[in-house]
């Protein structure tokens, strides 16, 4: 048996566990599974929203995408939805009072009508809904930094089908307008959505959100997505393993607490999105150093 070692650069206090050296079945041992991944081993770590729940700041704000970066993030997860005018917006709820101020449908406002909407938050009063373009904008090297859009596309009672597509030509045309590729991930629970996507850009990093592998990983195969996207206790490590051997990268979420973060890192996925990214930062010893991190299962 092979040891991940964990090196933080403080010794941290863990609710679970006394000694810093995290142990995962990765060796020759054939009674044991051989627990590597799709990025030559290495663990890719994203913030839930920006800083994730654990944040002063509102999920899916700019102030929350801002910090999870700078804290030294590989990337983020965030929510998006278009307006009836075709604007991608980063929000989650599809009503406006879920999150802001104001009311009524995303997709029956015109950015103009809810532009000025205050988020709503504990310590703040200030901080308003944002575009894509307006993120993008606002970072440095975007290019460089992993993106997770969580495509909030499924509604109720109406044409899905062409509401997909709609939606679909609204992400390509912002990731042709900011040059962004390879480093998008696209994840959506509607096999539909995502086959909206592929039909428009057929080598899109597609993840299907589910919390049943069996369907999951018969629906990835069956139309060539990238990916799966499963909660951190729908999805074990052997069920991990499985995905990889057939070439489906596997992203794990819904990580809060400190013993959930080291769950997750034990399953060794390809990504993680967590809700407390300063600490699983500071797990790797990577945390504020201003610069992605990639964490080597080898090391």
């Amino acid at each position: 048996m092979c040891l991940c070692v964990l090196k933080p650069n403080s010794l941290l206090r863990l609710n679970f566990i006394t000694f810093l050296i995290l142990t995962v079945s990765c060796s020759k041992d054939p009674a044991t599974f051989h627990l590597e991944n799709l990025n030559n081993n290495e663990i890719g770590c994203f913030g839930h929203a920006g800083m994730g729940t654990e944040s002063i700041y509102p999920l899916n704000s700019l102030k929350s995408l801002e910090s999870c970066l700078a804290r030294g993030a590989d990337g983020t997860e965030m929510d998006v939805q278009i307006t009836k005018d075709s604007v991608l917006v980063i929000l989650h709820g599809w009503n406006l009072n879920e999150n802001t101020s104001c009311s009524g449908l995303v997709k029956d406002m015109n950015w103009s009508e809810m532009s000025g909407c205050n988020r709503k938050a504990k310590f703040f009063n200030d901080i308003k809904i944002i575009t894509f373009d307006e993120f993008i904008s606002q970072i440095p090297n975007p290019q460089e930094i992993f993106i997770t859009l969580d495509c909030k596309a499924t509604y109720g009672n109406f044409d899905q089908g062409a509401y997909f597509k709609l939606f679909a030509r609204t992400i390509i045309k912002a990731l042709n307008k900011h040059q962004l590729g390879p480093r998008i991930f696209i994840e959506n629970l509607d096999p539909g959505f995502l086959l909206a996507i592929k039909d428009i850009k057929p080598d899109a990093n597609l993840f299907l959100l589910t919390d049943d592998f069996n369907y999951g990983m018969e629906t990835v195969q069956q139309w060539g997505f990238w990916g799966l996207s499963m909660s951190n206790p729908s999805v074990t490590a052997q069920q991990v393993k499985q995905a990889h051997d057939k070439n489906i990268h596997v992203t794990i979420w819904g990580v809060e607490t400190e013993k959930e973060n080291y769950a997750a890192v034990e399953k060794c996925p390809d990504f993680i999105q967590t809700d407390d990214i300063n600490y699983l930062l500071k797990i790797f010893g990577k945390y504020n150093k201003g610069k992605g991190y990639w964490y080597s299962l080898n090391k």
